[in-house]
């Protein structure tokens, strides 16, 4: 039983509507939280992906099947955007507000 397209997808959203760049250190922590959901999703959804394949054909004429999925692109997508979150927080100067 793997993910289904719907939970990756509120996976997404909530993690994007949360903000993934901080500016200050406060928001940088919750960032890293948004970021660290965004790779665990993402790895989720290439793991439900690779555990859920198809028996390879052993008979002729077989259909082509590509190895790739929708949902190991997402994956490696939500990945990819978290890795760049947390390499950008990293790096990113505190912005110094006054109130």
């Amino acid at each position: 039983m793997g993910f289904s397209r719907s939970a990756l997808a509120l996976i997404a959203s909530i993690t994007l509507l949360a903000g993934c760049f901080g500016y200050n250190s406060s928001a940088k922590r919750w960032a890293y939280v948004g970021d660290a959901v965004l790779i665990a999703g993402g790895g989720a959804a290439i793991a439900s992906d690779v555990t859920s394949r198809d028996a390879p054909c052993t008979w002729d004429n077989c259909p082509y099947r590509s190895s790739i999925h929708g949902a190991m692109v997402a994956g490696v997508l939500l990945v990819a955007g978290g890795l760049f979150g947390v390499l950008f927080n990293a790096t990113r100067d505190d912005v110094k507000t006054t109130r």
